[in-house]
């Protein structure tokens, strides 16, 4: 199988700290099943992030039949995913790509996300979905552009019930398997002893409590500024009620969502009290030792979360929106629980995310699920090659 070879596609190239996981988690499972993944977003690296940590990110471009024959000559399998990629709504990206909707639709990547090569290409090179999300219905177009997608594709994969659930009801009749996020891998490719280096350093830099401290993360986004006042109230009252004097670190995970902005209002609002923060440039490698380090997660990150999970860490899930991937998060977990709705649940979800951490075994069933995924994506790639 040194042969094989895999393009995946996803927005790779956004300020994000979940988007910039995915890679790096297919690029390590796959190249231990003995396949090379060649990594392709919309602008790639003509659109660098501080995330990027050197990753090379080729960039996807407009869908146009040359390109498409170009990447099929290239590859035996697409991989698309995984992450919130299949919204249909191209100029809603504009703002983190930071250009205008215009631009959005020239480049239009849901062709890439959605069509992909196109029937008569991937005859011959493969095109499937690795646990991507579909975050709100269909409307009767993009559910036509859907099916007719969708139906002759080997292997089809979304990461909660709920894009499984829309596929359906948007009359996608093939079989959608739901696969957990594949960000569950993290420890893999970044294990503890490496974050713990990792972890120093930031202390060094003066961005994180001193060792000994297990400080609450607090994160969020812009959906939550309205709800500020009412989180951090929430939170007090759980320390408060715990006695605990806990530092806290105000964590951004990408500007993609105006993370900096309830960054800044945490800071405001505690006033006198030190609100610690990530040096500026802060990696993804930074973001997951912040997380891996810390005392108790608390924001509206799935990947905070996940992170937290996939270290033996304690979090909290601020699902105030209702964005289905949260609720989805903790459907596939069984830790719905730590997924709240409301500020004033804060309080009981952290008691119990302290008193009651997941259950035995919880992390190494789900990546089982994870090592069969990815066995399925090396076995399709390889099967192009074994045939000539």
């Amino acid at each position: 199988m040194a042969d094989v070879q895999v393009a995946l596609w996803g927005t790779f190239d956004v300020d994000n700290y979940g988007d910039h996981l995915f890679p790096r988690v297919a690029k390590h499972e796959l190249s231990r099943r003995g396949v090379a993944v060649n990594v392709f977003a919309p602008y790639g690296r003509l659109h660098p992030t501080p995330l990027d940590g050197g990753l090379e990110v080729e960039p996807l471009g407009p869908w146009s039949p040359e390109r498409a024959r170009e990447l099929a000559a290239g590859h035996d399998l697409v991989v698309v995913g995984g992450g919130e990629l299949i919204h249909l709504n191209d100029p809603l990206l504009a703002p983190v790509y930071d250009t205008t909707p215009d631009e959005l639709r020239r480049m239009a990547p849901s062709r890439w996300f959605v069509e992909g090569l196109g029937p008569e290409l991937e005859a011959g090179c493969p095109v499937v979905w690795h646990c991507v999300g579909v975050p709100w219905p269909p409307g009767e177009e993009e559910a036509g552009r859907l099916r007719a997608a969708l139906a002759g594709r080997p292997y089809v994969t979304v990461r909660d019930r709920y894009s499984a659930q829309r596929l359906a009801d948007a009359g996608v009749d093939r079989a959608v398997e739901v696969v957990p996020d594949s960000a569950l891998l993290v420890n893999r490719v970044m294990p503890p002893a490496a974050l713990s280096v990792r972890l120093e350093a930031l202390r060094g830099a003066g961005g994180y409590p001193a060792a000994g401290a297990t400080p609450v993360l607090l994160q969020g986004c812009d959906l939550l500024m309205p709800h500020l006042d009412e989180v951090l109230t929430a939170v007090e009252r759980w320390r408060v009620a715990q006695r605990e004097k806990d530092e806290v670190v105000a964590l951004v995970t990408g500007r993609c969502r105006g993370d900096d902005q309830f960054a800044d209002g945490v800071e405001q609002a505690l006033g006198s009290r030190r609100v610690w923060r990530l040096p500026g440039g802060a990696t993804v490698e930074d973001l997951a030792a912040a997380v891996a380090g810390g005392g108790v997660f608390v924001g509206s990150s799935l990947h905070g979360a996940i992170t937290a999970l996939a270290y033996g860490r304690p979090f909290v899930l601020l699902n105030l929106h209702g964005e289905a991937k949260l609720d989805g998060f903790g459907d596939i977990t069984g830790l719905g629980a730590r997924v709240v709705h409301r500020a004033e649940e804060i309080p009981a979800a952290l008691e119990g995310a302290m008193a009651d951490p997941a259950p035995m075994g919880l992390l190494d069933s789900l990546q089982r699920r994870l090592d069969r995924h990815f066995d399925r994506l090396a076995e399709l790639a390889s099967a192009r090659v074994a045939t000539g």
